[in-house]
């Protein structure tokens, strides 16, 4: 029964705020003791406008201190990773071989055949590795010897 809960408020509280989240996945683990949620298979998380399609995501959770419900501190996805989301600075689409976000700090990481999208501000950017912190704005690319790092943006000339 506990381990229903679990599920269900993992799911009701993956993000804050009252947005609902569907997660569908071919199998499901969870580990309460190191607070530890595995979903694998052809993994679909739909939160709104954003979504999230890859192979496994694992979603650390802690207790929320003040409401004394279950939040997600972050998550990592692995394997054919795609993701569109939107905040006030625009409209993302990415994709990458794995991703990182830390929700506490909104931070994101894209590892392995990093793509990144902006459709609103119509910047591109490729990497193998892309870091970007989405509350200062700080970007970090790494390329490699043989996948340089690739930055396309429109520019209004006169």
């Amino acid at each position: 029964m506990r381990f229903i809960i679990l599920c269900i408020l993992v799911v009701v509280n993956l993000y804050s705020k009252s947005i609902d989240v569907d997660i569908q996945a071919e199998t499901f683990q969870s580990d309460e003791s190191k607070n530890i949620v595995l979903f694998k298979g052809k993994v679909s998380m739909i939160k709104g406008d954003d979504t999230l399609y890859c192979d496994e995501i694992t979603l650390i959770t802690r207790k929320n201190k003040t409401t004394n419900k279950i939040d997600i501190k972050s998550y990592t996805a692995i394997g054919n990773v795609k993701f569109t989301f939107k905040n006030k600075e625009g409209f993302f689409i990415g994709r990458g071989n794995k991703v990182l976000f830390d929700i506490d700090k909104n931070l994101y990481e894209i590892i392995g055949n990093g793509y990144l999208e902006d459709k609103i501000n119509k910047k591109i950017i490729h990497g193998e590795n892309i870091y970007f912190d989405g509350k200062s704005g700080y970007t970090k690319i790494n390329g490699t010897k043989n996948k340089p790092v690739k930055f396309k943006f429109t520019i209004e000339s006169k």
